[in-house]
């Protein structure tokens, strides 16, 4: 490793700053795919404990679940900006015509 990171200091900056991004990539991407795997892909909401709103306790939702309701919920939302707005139906069976006064 050591020859390695000797060789590595001859090459130009932007071999350097590439495998400086790959690394550090790498080192984030594990701690990620850590803590996802810490709570389980199939785990289910839990109750606070000692937490009442309202009158009734307050359900926790896991990391994952949070995390893809909101990667769905974004989607939906860009969507809905791209191809739901400015949008109207229009009948001729709702159309009345009535004469003005000036």
């Amino acid at each position: 490793m050591n020859d390695y990171l000797e060789n590595l200091k001859t090459k130009p900056h932007h071999v350097k700053k590439r495998f400086a991004f790959i690394v550090s990539f790498s080192f984030t991407f594990l701690v990620f795919a850590g803590w996802m795997a810490s709570y389980g892909f199939n785990s289910s909401s839990v109750i606070a404990e000692n937490v009442i709103k309202d009158g009734e306790e307050v359900i926790v939702e896991t990391p994952v679940s949070s995390l893809t309701a909101s990667a769905f919920g974004a989607w939906s939302d860009i969507k809905n900006l791209l191809f739901g707005s400015n949008k109207a139906e229009y009948s001729k069976d709702n159309v009345t015509v009535e004469a003005g006064s000036r």
